[in-house]
């Protein structure tokens, strides 16, 4: 069973989101708690056993630090949903620099918004297809310096393993994730990604998410996460 913490302060958004989860099919799904109130979001996170956390952007006195509060709040097992209205590149980008494993539109038809709690609950990272066109370039599958403008660096002199790593750093991975997965140190980890940002002139979480989602790496979450192989725990 997958537990959803609902953060909004719509009384109609999560009477309908109740709904959704309550009328579907399979009820792997669960609402364990609402919050209405931004300001005891962070707590009611940091006490809950929520496998998710919905966290509705159009609620009042939201902003990136409320966002990253409420990420800092998340137990080790809870992941956290972004629901909003906008289409804006940069609130999306921000999103996910704040932490944030997935973004929706809350317009998206019930069969979607469960598949995103679902993939942000198993840890991929999910981003709402009408989001895509305008987070990636019409070239976004190229690996030419062109596409990366206006980052300084080149895609040529990142080696496959640091590439590799940022990679999975964009996914939302974490380091003991990745070093699993690749079978190297959590600090070979740190050494590669910090590699990676100098040679392609990144200077932050946001620049990655950016990069990758001009790099088309958001496009083929599904694909490369079939294709690899985690190792064992």
């Amino acid at each position: 069973m997958c537990l959803v913490l609902l953060v909004s302060d719509e009384p109609c958004f999560v009477a309908g989101f109740i709904n959704v989860l309550e009328r579907q099919g399979e009820p792997d799904l669960a609402i364990q708690a609402c919050v209405t109130d931004l300001a005891g979001a962070a707590d009611a996170v940091r006490i809950s056993q929520a496998d998710v956390v919905a966290l509705d952007t159009a609620m009042a006195d939201l902003n990136h630090e409320a966002i990253a509060a409420v990420q800092r709040a998340l137990n080790g097992r809870s992941r956290l949903l972004l629901l909003g209205h906008t289409r804006e590149r940069e609130v999306v980008e921000a999103a996910f620099a704040a932490g944030a494993r997935g973004f929706i539109l809350k317009s998206a038809a019930e069969g979607a918004l469960l598949d995103a709690i679902r993939r942000v609950a198993r840890g991929e990272t999910y981003l709402d297809p009408r989001l895509v066109p305008i987070m990636a370039t019409p070239v976004a599958a190229r690996f030419d310096n062109a596409v990366f403008a206006p980052f300084a660096g080149s895609p040529s002199r990142v080696s496959a393993r640091e590439m590799s790593v940022l990679r999975r750093t964009a996914y939302g991975y974490s380091a003991k994730e990745i070093a699993r997965d690749l079978d190297i140190s959590q600090k070979s980890v740190e050494t590669y990604k910090a590699r990676a940002i100098a040679k392609l002139g990144l200077a932050s979480r946001s620049d990655i998410i950016r990069y990758a989602h001009r790099a088309g790496w958001f496009n083929s979450i599904a694909e490369f996460e079939a294709r690899e192989q985690p190792r064992p725990n």
